[in-house]
């Protein structure tokens, strides 16, 4: 359990390195309407997530996003992502609040 916890946040750590700070506070509202963050929110997410949610967020190893009602609930939501949950690690010092907008604004264009 906590092998898989530090695989996740060395996932991120590895692969993403690259990708933008922005410390303007959660920006999932600003990514919501921005073709190009659900762009990069799509790969972010097929990086490291995948691996417990699944293709598509079809669900795995965690719940399925993909129309998860806790994508409308900004506030459950960012807890969720800042604080972790059940077998999923906290990610407040592994992505960007951007980031996480991002895959947040990519995960409400599926069905």
């Amino acid at each position: 359990m906590l092998m898989r916890k530090l695989l996740i946040g060395c996932a991120f750590f590895v692969l993403l390195p690259g990708a933008s700070l922005n410390g303007e506070g959660y920006l999932a509202r600003a990514s919501g309407g921005d073709h190009q963050g659900a762009k990069r929110g799509e790969a972010l997410y097929n990086a490291s997530c995948v691996v417990c949610h699944g293709a598509q967020a079809a669900g795995g190893i965690g719940p399925r996003l993909a129309g998860n009602p806790v994508l409308s609930n900004e506030q459950a939501f960012w807890k969720i992502v800042s604080e972790g949950r059940h077998v999923m690690p906290p990610l407040k010092d592994a992505v960007t609040k951007r980031q996480m907008a991002d895959i947040q604004a990519w995960l409400k264009t599926l069905p």
